[in-house]
This record gives C-alpha cells, sequence and structure tokens, in this order.
C-alpha cells in the first residue's frame, strides 16, 4: 500500500522498494542505468515533479519533486517520472496490443479510471499535462453522484472499482460484480450503470478522437470484460459515427498487470538515451 502521511514516506517506501527488487535480481544499483517511475497526477514529466494529487495524502498542493529526491535516496540511476496511464500507454505502444498503431487510446478501468492519447504517432499532453483523463469525462446528470475530483455524473464515478465498492457498501469491487451474478437487484443496477457509463466513453473516444485501436487494461477490465470490453464494442457498433467506428477496434491489455512498470522501465530506458521522444 502506498503510504498516506505525506511524501517523504512515499520516497522511503519507493526506494525501500526498488532496493529490494534489485537484491531479488541480485543486481547492484550502480550497474542500473536509468529509473521510471509512474505516479497520478497532475505531475511535470519533464521535471519530475508532482504537482497535486487527489489520491495521495499529503501531496495536495505538493509541488513535489519526486523524481530528484528518489534519485537522491537511491544514490545511484536517474528517475524518469511520468504519469501512470502514460507509462502504461508507452508500455503498450512499444511493445504491447498498440505497437505499430499511430493513433490509440489506453484505457484503465480499475480503482480508479484514466486514460492516455496518442495521435499521429505523439502521446497528447495538453496545455497542463493532463490530457487524457477520460475517467473524468462527465456523461451522466445526476448531481448525487458525485466523484472525487468534485464533479458529478464521471466516468469514474459510475464505473471505477472504489465508487462501486463503495456505492455498495462493500470492500471491494469484486463483490458487487458476484451479488449482480448472483441476480441481486441493486448490484445489477449498479454495474449497469457502469456498463453505460463506459459504453458513452466509448462513443466520444470514438467519435471525438478517432482511434485506431482503444486499449483496455485495469483488473476490472481483466477480470470482468463481458462488464466493460463488450458494452464498449456494442455501443462504438450502434451508436459511434460509421466511419470511425468501422476503423477502430477494442481490445484488452497485452501486458496486463505489469502495463505501467513494464512502460516505466522502457521509458526510462529511452530518456536517458535521448530517444523516446514520441511520447515527450
Amino acid at each position: 500500500m502506498t503510504p498516506q502521511n505525506g511524501p517523504d514516506s512515499v520516497v522511503a517506501a519507493l526506494a525501500a522498494s526498488a532496493r529490494s527488487a534489485l537484491d531479488a535480481a541480485r543486481v547492484a544499483m550502480r550497474d542500473v542505468a536509468a529509473a521510471g517511475l509512474s505516479a497520478p497526477g497532475p505531475l511535470d514529466h519533464e521535471t519530475g515533479v508532482v504537482l497535486t494529487t487527489q489520491n495521495i495524502e499529503g501531496f495536495v498542493d505538493a509541488d513535489f519533486p519526486i523524481a530528484a529526491r528518489l534519485a537522491g535516496e537511491l544514490d545511484g540511476p536517474p528517475v524518469f517520472l511520468d504519469r501512470d496511464t502514460v507509462m502504461a500507454a508507452i508500455g503498450e505502444g512499444t511493445i504491447g496490443a498498440a505497437q505499430g498503431i499511430r493513433d490509440f487510446v489506453y484505457l484503465t478501468v480499475s480503482t480508479g479510471v484514466g486514460g492516455a492519447i496518442v495521435s499521429g504517432g505523439r502521446m497528447i499532453r495538453g496545455a497542463t499535462n493532463t490530457a487524457g483523463e477520460l475517467g473524468h469525462f462527465p456523461v451522466g446528470f445526476d448531481t448525487n453522484v458525485r466523484c472525487r475530483c468534485r464533479s458529478y455524473g464521471c466516468v469514474e464515478a459510475y464505473a471505477s472499482g472504489r465508487n462501486l465498492a463503495e456505492a455498495f457498501g462493500v470492500a471491494d469491487a469484486s463483490i458487487v460484480y458476484a451479488k449482480a451474478a448472483a441476480g441481486d437487484a441493486r448490484a445489477i443496477v449498479l454495474i449497469g450503470r457502469a456498463e453505460a457509463a463506459l459504453a458513452s466513453l466509448a462513443v466520444g473516444i470514438v467519435n471525438a478522437l478517432n482511434p485506431e485501436r482503444i486499449v483496455v487494461g485495469g483488473s476490472i477490465a481483466e477480470h470482468e470484460p463481458a462488464h466493460v470490453l463488450a458494452p464498449m464494442r456494442q455501443a462504438i457498433a450502434e451508436r459511434a459515427f460509421k466511419v470511425p467506428a468501422a476503423a477502430v477496434s477494442v481490445v484488452p491489455s497485452a501486458l496486463r498487470g505489469d502495463v505501467s512498470i513494464i512502460g516505466s522501465a522502457l521509458a526510462a530506458r529511452d530518456r536517458a538515451n535521448g530517444e523516446g521522444r514520441w511520447f515527450l
């Protein structure tokens, strides 16, 4: 679990994890050329600074130089930072389900819902490096369905594992899916809302961004594809503009649970070599 008592504790935990992994692999720190670090945004991937995050206590309005701090703690390689979903897209675009694809969207449906957008072979960053926050695309008008971003009607408010579990009053979204499969009426309604939210998001992605591929990862997408990928595909076929709908495929992540870790390693390798400009 990520420590929730401030950035110093997070850095210490990251350093301890890195040392443990190197010990297990019998690799010395001096032999590591670069390290990759993925984190929730907003952040500055060029300077390695976390600007703020809504999910980790102590990082609110932090402007915390986490890459430099971690590099100092490790006393070794440079550390390269980027958003977790961007790192996932780098992994899928380099060696995964979007390899060789110049226009694709990576979407994660897990504890939260997020994404990254690649268009014309370039990562889309936006004016403040927050482009791709697809989980906070509004798809509903019910002001009672509040999101942690302080808005309402976001895809994440309906479809994230955390929000599904909270809405049903249990510890994990897997229980909600199991209850729905067993015929629980309230669980069926909640899962139906999540499917509808993801379906509308998929139509919006296709109509607005015209990707060749939508790669869907995250634990919920991996374990409940009939409730994630299937409604997205159906909605695109039935509701999206016909020309872009005919060009797009919705596929599962090839790198699965390791997608951000693999993407972080690939990003660190390329940035240390002065390469990988497509995703900067």
